[in-house]
């Protein structure tokens, strides 16, 4: 696929408490891609997302988003190119006493005079994700599963052009299958590309068409994944 990648890292490496958790990962995502990372708890693969997202620096190698250098950026630059992105974090990053919708807002980050117009996004948003129920909830009274179909609601709010997700699945039971479908749909139905970071296997099997596993620091590429049956697109 031809342009600018979306996401690109080269010779990226990373040393924290004196331990290389991450060595000189290359990885290019073309806009439409689906990439998934399988590395197991404690691995540095949640590290991945704060480097692609400019919230953490390398010690050495780079990082492009959108084929703009990180480290060349200033913090409003940074802003402007994470606005494209949808990013679902490891453990959630919800605020535990704001609403539901009130945390959705806070994303959009606009001003009241602009509600109106987003008012629909924010309720479809919602109600596809399955939360519009909760939205005058304070968020820290949600179960882990609904906290995570609140940020993988956010996440996609902004109409993002790369999605990153950090253990999306986590904690969601009884509806998983029904999420998944859905977020394959809002990826390729719209052209979103993907970097998935999960411990399950399957998983990234059923959501990517490229499928890398983290061993000692190092991508290591899979053979190619194939979609269940199950998760076909209709």
């Amino acid at each position: 696929m031809s342009g600018e990648p979306v996401l690109e890292l080269r010779s990226m490496s990373l040393v924290i408490g004196g331990v290389r958790l991450l060595d000189h990962i290359d990885l290019v995502l073309q806009k439409g891609d689906r990439v998934g990372i399988v590395a197991e708890s404690g691995t540095g693969k949640s590290l991945i997302l704060r480097l692609a997202a400019g919230m953490l620096a390398p010690l050495s190698g780079t990082v492009s988003l959108f084929g703009e250098d990180l480290a060349s950026l200033s913090a409003d630059e940074l802003r402007r190119l994470r606005s494209r992105c949808g990013l679902v974090l490891q453990g959630g990053s919800l605020i535990g006493g704001l609403s539901v919708e009130d945390n959705l807002w806070l994303c959009l980050g606009t001003v009241a005079a602009a509600r109106k117009r987003l008012r629909r996004r924010l309720d479809r948003m919602m109600f596809e994700f399955g939360v519009e129920y909760a939205a005058n909830l304070p968020a820290g009274e949600l179960s882990q599963g609904e906290r995570r179909r609140v940020e993988l609601a956010r996440a996609f709010l902004r109409e993002p052009e790369l999605i990153i997700l950090d253990e999306p699945l986590d904690g969601v039971r009884a509806s998983a299958e029904a999420l998944e479908k859905h977020l394959l749909r809002q990826i390729v139905q719209r052209s979103r590309t993907l970097l998935l970071l999960t411990q399950d296997e399957r998983l990234a099997g059923r959501l990517c068409d490229r499928v890398y596993r983290l061993t000692r620091g190092r991508l290591v590429q899979q053979d190619e994944a194939e979609a269940e049956p199950g998760l076909a697109m209709s």
